[in-house]
């Protein structure tokens, strides 16, 4: 069994919370996937906002949360830290990927629902539709045995981190872009970043690892698309703003690569401080 992915037809254990992680980029969408949620979502399911369950201290979108925000979201839907967590999206695994990553820093329990919303449609899941029910909220006293449970396990990586390997060459940095923007052909959706890639990187478009249908490609599949290494070389994985990077952290992760990281801040932060390296063309 994946400890990544979770199948539509596999049982689930009582208990199990659903969590929607529907997010889109600024206007690439008619509506937010806060939005989404409250029209529509798999019976039960609670949502994870990225960019409000985020680090506030930080200039950079939606970078990830520290243990008081995180524990703050799971108090408000009266949620503890031994809870068993599915993570899907409605837009086609875009942004399920991303909040898994950020459970397992906190050492839960989540999987990545295989083909998100639309798989579990087909398979028969039951959808709500409407507002949402009222959250079941949990008070601010006596936190400490909810939150027993996790335990920090950090795979971010810093800017300072990824120049060393950068210049170092002693790990596989891999970018989730388009092959246009990391080559430094096309625009970046941010106004006035410049594109381009951190020198030594690859190119693996995130889209490579999914099929038609949002799933995530696995066995031989996922083999013949990841790079031909050493299963114990370090990986770093990076995009725009570490959203897709961690679909390429999740697929590593299914892999077998036990040695993943992924740089939260990614080309917002790298192409935006201004005293960074840029390379550009092929890798």
């Amino acid at each position: 069994m994946s400890t990544v992915r979770f199948g539509v037809t596999e049982p689930r254990r009582p208990g199990t919370v659903l969590v929607d992680a529907t997010w889109f980029m600024p206007g690439a969408a008619a509506q937010t996937g806060a939005q989404l949620f409250d029209a529509r979502r798999l019976a039960g399911a609670v949502y994870f906002d990225i960019d409000a369950v985020s680090d506030p201290t930080s200039a950079l979108p939606h970078m990830a949360p520290g243990a008081s925000r995180f524990q703050r979201w799971l108090s408000a839907y009266g949620l503890s830290a031994e809870e068993s967590f599915i993570i899907y999206d409605q837009n086609s695994g875009f942004a399920s990927a991303r909040v898994w990553w950020t459970f397992l820093r906190f050492g839960l329990q989540a999987r990545i629902l295989d083909g998100g919303f639309a798989a579990a449609l087909k398979a028969g899941w039951q959808v709500e539709t409407g507002p949402p029910p009222p959250r079941n909220e949990m008070p601010d006293a006596d936190t400490s045995d909810r939150y027993a449970g996790m335990v920090m396990h950090d795979t971010t990586m810093s800017w300072a981190d990824v120049l060393t390997h950068s210049k170092a060459g002693d790990a596989l940095i891999v970018d989730a872009r388009p092959a246009g923007r990391f080559e430094g052909r096309d625009r970046e959706p941010r106004e006035g970043l410049a594109s381009g890639h951190i020198p030594g990187s690859v190119n693996l478009p995130f889209g490579a690892l999914l099929d038609a249908d949002g799933r995530m490609k696995q066995g031989a599949a996922l083999k013949r698309v990841l790079p031909d290494i050493d299963p114990a070389r370090r990986i770093v994985t990076t995009c725009g703003s570490g959203v897709t990077a961690a679909i390429l952290f999740a697929a590593f992760t299914e892999a077998g690569f036990d040695d993943v990281w992924l740089y939260d801040g990614s080309w917002t932060e790298w192409a935006g401080r201004g005293d960074l390296p840029i390379a550009t063309g092929p890798a």
